[in-house]
């Protein structure tokens, strides 16, 4: 055999492994749940820049009408993939195998849209109306159905997907998507109502691109690929917004009768509100939080619509270590280098001896990346942090038998470092660890906080930092220790990751690695937790601030008419009375003006303490601006219960104040209208007790009793 036949078989074998480890294109569909708008970017940006060509698929997108059902377009098999809203958790219960993939919009953009016919119009002014609904309005029933809306309480008109009907009056509102639907109306210059179930505390999420578990089984490779394609397409969307939108509006855009100028700015404005609903400068594209699917399956449950605790088995997707074809290269290696030592026997043994320590490290990588990956994995799922910190000891102890690691992390209130995780050090080590003041001379792991630097101690019997627990690491076997800080991106020491040996040693290169890598998966779950805390927090106090006056804390005129409404409706339903109370406080204006605002502000957080301290907690207080203020007395028996709560507060509000040792004498004039004696509607509630209130007031002399 002469070297060219050699050569050419050599070749020919290579060529073959290599289109042996090729993927064919693998036509998929998906199917949209609206036309095509900036709702859908990301899916543009993958197929425009190529990534789900290079994940091996042809995929194609299908535009859905107001009568698509797509939860049955991608159960039966007419597309392989979908966008939902979270009615797929109905889906769920009523049997279809729908799985979620990843959750898009953080926020759901499913709105209601009414003709704005009054400036103070609210949900149930839809009563008696024409409504256009899509197919599966299930999150807009679950809110009309808690605002006290039954459905034959309005009619139903077939939904054409024009936004033009709400202007040319072929419906008083319908349901559509904010994203979408309010630029639109802006641009047209059409005053409407947006009723958002995010109003009521329904806050579900939205775009939710989901497949079916038939192709979840079959084929988990495609449906992982067209996931990982379709977030990286939505974070190229969310980082070249003009791209896209340029893309959009000559691809994507024929359901807009613009010109250029016109569609690029309606464009724009839409892409930029589809990113509001993102949130990708906060939350990981495609992030699905269990807790907040749990809490979606409750609500549905209080109205409902579901049983209570609903499994959620098999609902969502959880992506699964990639699947190893490191086998094909270690075969292809091997193939080859047993042609080529068939072919030179003098390299054999040298040739298999590099072939078994290739397999050895790839073999060992392979079980630590795959250790990584579900740690990863974790994390996405939002799993408990100690489940977390938990995986990634395993993981290490599980490539390093002789190895046993430990997390401790900082408490700042009392400069402590706490046991998060430690499965196999004694448990007298851990009782005695948890809780350990953080000094420089403190162990390996309080150094290593104090200087944010690693502590490498190789002997712990002859390491000082380690003189006033030697005799509990040698208890504990103990004889050396390697501490890596967790430092997370703003240089803050988090914790320590710590590595015990039974025997005298010094880390390896691989060693340091393994450190430092377990350190900053570590980093990368206390960090996400901290962050989606913090994103709680923020999100609560923003809506506090909406919803309640910033100087005494009490409800809003906003929060108050919410209130007003829903106890009216729970009145009318059971027969029960309530009373609305108008308050105004008398001398106000003198002490604003003798002493100024600051005292004045004052008086005003004294005034809302005691008001509280008059109504039950049932009651509502709330200041609608000024020295005016408001009380709801939900289900009380008579007139005379709201007699005897007016006198309560006149009697606490004639009593002195004293504030920056100023003695102060205000009163007030309380106006009171009764439901149902004086109205059933909440607006003419309000006026009747303003009326009487001022009637009240204008009996009084106004003086000043301030010293």
């Amino acid at each position: 055999m002469n070297n060219r036949c050699i050569w050419r078989c050599i070749a020919a074998l290579t060529n073959v492994l290599v289109c042996a480890g090729a993927l064919a294109a693998e036509q998929v569909t998906l199917q949209l749940k609206w036309h095509h708008s900036p709702q859908f970017a990301g899916y543009y940006a993958a197929l425009e820049q190529g990534y789900y060509k290079e994940a091996g698929l042809d995929v194609s997108l299908m535009e859905a009408t107001p009568e698509t059902d797509v939860v049955t377009a991608v159960t039966s098999g007419a597309a392989d993939f979908g966008v939902g809203s979270s009615n797929l958790l109905l889906e769920h219960y009523r049997g279809k195998p729908v799985v979620v993939l990843a959750n898009i919009f953080q926020h759901s953009a499913l709105v209601l849209v009414a003709r704005q016919w009054s400036p103070t119009q609210n949900i149930h002014d839809l009563a008696g109306k024409r409504l256009m609904l899509t197919k599966t309005p299930d999150e807009l029933v679950a809110y009309l159905q808690q605002e006290g809306l039954s459905a034959d309480q309005y009619s139903l008109v077939p939904h054409s997907a024009d936004l033009n009907d709400l202007i040319t009056g072929k419906t008083d509102a319908l349901s559509t998507y904010s994203s979408i639907a309010l630029p639109y109306f802006e641009a047209m210059q059409y005053p409407v109502q947006v009723y958002s179930p995010r109003a009521v505390g329904i806050d579900f999420y939205g775009d939710n691109l989901f497949t079916s578990s038939r192709l979840l089984k079959r084929n988990p490779d495609v449906v992982e690929a067209f996931r990982k394609a379709s977030l990286k397409g939505w974070q190229y969307a969310m980082d070249h917004p003009d791209a896209v939108v340029e893309l959009i509006r000559t691809q994507y855009n024929q359901h807009q009768q613009y010109n250029q100028q016109q569609s690029d700015e309606l464009l724009r404005k839409q892409m930029a509100h589809t990113r509001e609903l993102i949130h990708p400068e906060l939350i990981e594209l495609g992030y699905s939080n269990p807790g907040r699917w749990r809490h979606i399956a409750d609500t549905y449950a209080s109205l409902g619509l579901l049983p209570k605790n609903l499994a959620l088995n098999g609902f969502l997707y959880r992506s699964e270590v990639s699947v190893d074809r490191s086998w094909l290269y270690i075969t292809a290696a091997s193939l080859i280098g047993a042609f080529v030592v068939f072919l030179v026997a003098a390299h054999i043994n040298r040739v298999n001896q590099k072939l078994r320590n290739m397999v050895r490290l790839m073999r060992s990588a392979d079980v630590w990346q795959r250790g990584h990956n579900h740690v990863l994995a974790q994390i996405v799922a939002d799993d408990p942090l100690e489940d977390i910190l938990l995986g990634i000891i395993v993981g290490v102890e599980h490539i390093k038998p002789d190895m046993l690691c430990s997390i401790l992390l900082v408490e700042r209130a009392t400069n402590t470092l706490r046991l998060a995780a430690a499965p196999h050090l004694p448990d007298f080590y851990n009782e005695a660890v948890d809780g350990l003041h953080i000094a420089r001379a403190i162990g390996s792991c309080g150094t290593a906080v104090i200087t944010g630097q690693r502590v490498i101690t190789k002997d712990i019997q002859n390491d000082p930092a380690w003189a006033s627990a030697r005799e509990l690491a040698a208890k504990a076997g103990l004889a050396s220790c390697w501490s890596e800080p967790i430092i997370n991106h703003r240089g803050e020491v988090l914790g320590t990751f710590a590595i015990y040996q039974a025997q005298v040693a010094e880390p390896s290169a691989e060693d340091i690695k393994l450190i430092e890598e377990s350190a900053y998966l570590a980093e990368i779950a206390i960090g996400r937790k901290q962050a989606i805390e913090a994103l709680r927090e923020s999100e609560e106090r923003h809506r506090i601030m909406a919803q309640h006056d910033s100087l005494t804390g009490l409800p809003n005129r906003a929060l108050f008419s919410d209130r007003l409404q829903q106890a009216l409706s729970y009145s009318k339903r059971h027969q029960r009375a309530l009373a609305v109370m108008l308050l105004d406080l008398d001398k106000f204006k003198p002490v604003n003006d003798q002493y100024g605002h600051a005292l004045g502000d004052e008086l005003l957080k004294q005034v809302a303490r005691r008001l509280l301290t008059t109504v039950r907690h049932s009651d509502t207080v709330a200041r609608i601006g000024g020295d005016e203020f408001v009380i709801l007395l939900h289900q009380i028996d008579d007139i005379a219960q709201a007699k005897i709560v007016s006198e309560k507060i006149q009697s606490v509000l004639n009593e002195l104040f004293v504030i920056e040792d100023k003695k102060i004498q205000i009163g007030c004039c309380i106006g009171t209208a009764f439901y149902p004696q004086d109205s059933q509607d909440a607006h003419e509630l309000t006026q009747i007790a303003d009326q009487r209130m001022y009637h009240q007031k204008h009996q009084k002399p106004v003086s000043l009793s301030a010293r």
